[in-house]
């Protein structure tokens, strides 16, 4: 028998039962059936696949579903070229495309939250010491651990459980257990002959409960603030899955009562979110002229060129809230800023005045999707699709560069807690709403 008669019997056996144990998840954006068997699982007309299933069949899934979804899937290897007893990983990574920049990716499906402290944090040396580091803390989640010991962005952790931060020692920012933190603030300081310079200084000590299991917030700070301009809107996004909507919607409705003039959306730790999402977040910030023209064009392979079609933009009766009709909207952007934040950028970017604060983006034009498979406990994310603008452009696969360059760490006195004007990125945009030079 012929190897394609074998695989098609193999096929409409075995097709309908892998099908249902896919699931999909939706399309995301980051920074996404037919069955196919290899030769070597066929000898002289037997069928092997009982015996090889077991270290081939997680491959066979990854390989079935890109061959019918993924953007590139006519530039895959062919089924000889590719070996399908490899770890889920090294397999994507041999049959995806050389446009795919690491984009789509597999995970394992964990039925568990990300535990930790829910604090970020980056390592400076101690000034005259060789071995001893403080830990910046740049990002708290709420209602973390981090967030009940009193932890605030800028602040510095000195020690641990008296003991300084070394290389060996660095695992205790990490490992889970209680901790006693000696915490310090970066501040002036006047040398005997008066001379002044800044340093950390001890401040306070705090006890760190043990982690937990973290929930991630989408929207975890707003607040309008009063300047010489008029109000003015910040929110800080995380990301634009559903549940970051109704805050986003409220928010917008708290700006329109108040007569907001401008608006600052702090994009620098959004990653992901959903194409549906994005687009309703869109509703609430462009122009209310541009109601019934495209925010965004999806191009999908040629298998799946259905699914080709427009997301168009509905500022007239928005579903998630008021349209804020916005001529100029500042974005605070960093290198995690990624997918469903670039695809809003570039959506609006058409109709109204964007302005980029902050550093590159990662440059994601592409929309994923997600399959998840209960039989393997993996989960694939694929580009399935490119987006485009109303101008029929999506050239950042490079990321967004900014039109004022500003590092979030550059200066320690303004690396404060999210929403404080006096924050490094906010104060920058800031200066620009206000018409007044940035500060130093």
């Amino acid at each position: 028998m012929e190897f394609s008669e074998l695989f098609a019997t193999f096929a409409s056996e075995n097709q309908i039962e892998m099908y249902m144990q896919t699931k999909r998840k939706g399309i995301l954006l980051l920074p996404l059936l037919s069955l196919l068997t290899l030769t070597s699982l066929f000898s002289c007309g037997e069928n092997r696949w009982p015996e090889y299933y077991p270290y081939t069949g997680r491959d066979l899934w990854i390989d079935s579903i890109m061959r019918e979804e993924y953007l590139w899937s006519e530039e895959m290897p062919t089924f000889n070229e590719l070996n399908y007893f490899q770890a889920p990983a090294t397999f994507l990574k041999k049959a995806i495309s050389t446009k795919d920049k690491n984009y789509s990716s597999i995970d394992t499906l964990s039925g568990t939250l990300l535990s930790g402290y829910g604090f970020d944090y980056a390592l400076y040396r101690v000034a005259g010491n060789d071995t001893a580091y403080n830990a910046l803390i740049t990002y708290v989640v709420p209602d973390s651990p981090a967030s009940e010991a009193g932890l605030q962005r800028g602040e510095w952790i000195m020690q641990v459980d008296d003991n300084y931060i070394t290389r060996k020692k660095e695992s205790l920012l990490t490992d889970g257990l209680q901790h006693k933190l000696q915490l310090g603030k970066y501040a002036k300081q006047l040398s005997a002959d008066g001379e002044e310079s800044y340093a950390v200084q001890k401040e306070r000590t705090t006890a760190l409960p043990a982690a937990r299991p973290l929930t991630e917030t989408s929207v975890p700070v707003s607040t309008i603030l009063s300047t010489e301009a008029g109000h003015v809107g910040y929110i800080l996004c995380n990301n634009f899955l559903p549940e970051a909507i109704e805050p986003l919607a409220a928010f917008a409705r708290e700006c329109r009562d108040v007569s907001v003039q401008h608006l600052v959306l702090d994009l620098r730790y959004n990653d992901r979110g959903s194409m549906e999402s994005v687009s309703q977040v869109a509703d609430l910030l462009a122009p209310a002229a541009s109601s019934g023209q495209p925010f965004a064009t999806l191009q999908y392979s040629t298998k799946q060129s259905a699914r080709n079609g427009e997301l168009l933009l509905n500022t007239a009766q928005p579903k998630a809230g008021v349209n804020l009709n916005l001529p100029t909207l500042y974005i605070l952007t960093g290198n995690a800023t990624a997918g469903a934040a670039e695809m809003l950028i570039n959506g609006l970017k058409p109709y109204m005045e964007v302005i980029l604060i902050g550093s590159n983006t990662k440059g994601v034009p592409y929309g994923l999707e997600s399959f998840s498979t209960e039989q393997f406990r993996y989960t694939l994310n694929l580009v399935v699709c490119e987006i485009f603008n109303a101008l029929g452009t999506a050239d950042y696969s490079s990321g967004f560069k900014p039109d004022v360059s500003v590092s979030s760490l550059s200066d320690f006195t303004r690396v404060l807690p999210l929403g404080n004007p006096d924050e490094e990125l906010l104060h920058a945009a800031l200066s620009l709403i206000t018409d007044t030079p940035s500060a130093r």
